[in-house]
């Protein structure tokens, strides 16, 4: 039965219109993180909402010598040379027994675009909370046309070690389902304590817009959902869950 549903859920996923798959996609992003922050060192924190990029912008907003401050600078480079070296470097223990999926739904893009995300997410101080899952996904990076999602798939909230942990999770998709330089590809990886990570491709300053647009100005509370969601069309496994495979991604 688990095989039959597995098929199942794959098919649909095959056969599913673009559009349709992103209509889907866009109703499932409903999370928004929100961070706090000291403006200075040893100062006063404060609570921002979006993704990385958006905190590291309104902190030096707040304080221009913020970055050199926290030594978060982040150097905007197409070359892919970090990220390989990150990959070989980077041990990803508690990645161990994760599972991986290629290409399936999520637009493509070139791994340098997702860069930006992960290298800042290595650096920003703080863990990672989100809501009781499943199915709770945001926004936690994105840059240029790259974004990186972070979902509980949980039935209680979550929390991380840190947010090196959900960019270990984007190096393990590099690692999985990138094939050469510069190939475009997409990938959400499964953690084994009910968690996931989804690079893919996004045109984020489109998104930015909209959201601006549809919810105004940030403030301190949490603004709503932005326009686009990350969960396949076939859906997401029932109760008792069914496991995605756990081949490699070349053998789809």
């Amino acid at each position: 039965m688990k095989l039959v549903a597995l098929s199942t859920l794959f098919w649909g996923l095959a056969l599913a219109s673009p559009l349709s798959m992103e209509h889907e996609l866009e109703k499932r992003l409903t999370w928004v993180p929100s961070w706090e922050m000291q403006v200075t060192p040893g100062g006063e924190k404060v609570t921002v909402h979006g993704t990385v990029q958006e905190v590291y912008a309104r902190m030096a907003e707040l304080n221009p010598n913020w970055h050199a401050e926290f030594a978060t600078n982040i150097t905007d480079s197409e070359d892919e040379s970090w990220i390989e070296s990150a990959a070989a470097l980077e041990k990803r223990n508690d990645w161990t027994g994760a599972t991986v999926m290629c290409n399936k739904g999520w637009p493509p893009i070139i791994p340098s675009y997702y860069q930006n995300g992960i290298q800042h997410l290595m650096k920003v101080p703080g863990q990672p909370r989100n809501d009781a899952g499943p199915r709770e996904c945001g926004r936690v990076a994105c840059h240029k046309f790259g974004a990186v999602i972070w979902c509980n798939d949980d039935d209680k909230p979550k929390t991380l070690e840190s947010f090196k942990s959900i960019a270990n999770g984007g190096i393990f998709i590099w690692d999985n389902c990138n094939t050469g330089t510069n190939n475009a590809y997409s990938g959400q990886a499964f953690h084994p304590t009910k968690w996931n990570v989804i690079l893919r491709g996004q045109d984020c300053a489109k998104a930015y817009k909209n959201e601006k647009n549809e919810k105004g100005p940030k403030t301190s509370t949490p603004p709503g959902a932005p326009p686009f969601g990350v969960t396949p069309p076939g859906g997401w496994p029932s109760d008792p869950p069914i496991k995605p495979p756990t081949q490699h991604c070349d053998i789809y």
